[in-house]
């Protein structure tokens, strides 16, 4: 089990689901963008990291809570999208508004991310294959 300490306890929300070796990671943070990447990033990481460690070999960003993502935003998602991928496992995106799809839609990121409409049916679809 990853544990949470300090700011990043109060900025992120971990779900593991043994199962489906699925790991969901939700922002509790309104934004993701320049101001918040420094110090999120290397966490995200980490998290990524341990838990394909610990044999998750889905991962799912929710974005339920965020409401503006930037370049440094898309940055952080394409970095973990990598990290990820590297490590021989699938990430997707979950909850995402209007304007978070448009801009994956202009920025043709809606090509490289799997994206669904909650965390919930983005688990489904792990399971379903």
């Amino acid at each position: 089990m990853i544990e949470l300490e300090g700011e990043f306890a109060f900025r992120l929300e971990l779900e593991e689901l043994d199962e489906a070796k699925v790991l969901v990671v939700t922002l509790k943070d309104s934004t993701l963008n320049y101001s918040s990447t420094d110090s999120l990033k290397p966490a995200l990481k980490d998290i990524i990291q341990s838990g394909l460690e610990g044999g998750k070999t889905n991962f799912v960003v929710n974005l339920q809570n965020v409401g503006i993502v930037d370049s440094c935003g898309l940055s952080v998602l394409i970095s973990l999208k990598k990290q990820v991928e590297s490590g021989g496992g699938k990430i997707s995106l979950a909850g995402l508004n209007g304007m978070i799809q448009r801009l994956f839609t202009v920025t043709r990121l809606d090509k490289a991310f799997p994206t669904f409409e909650d965390s919930q049916a983005a688990v489904a679809a792990v399971q379903a294959g």
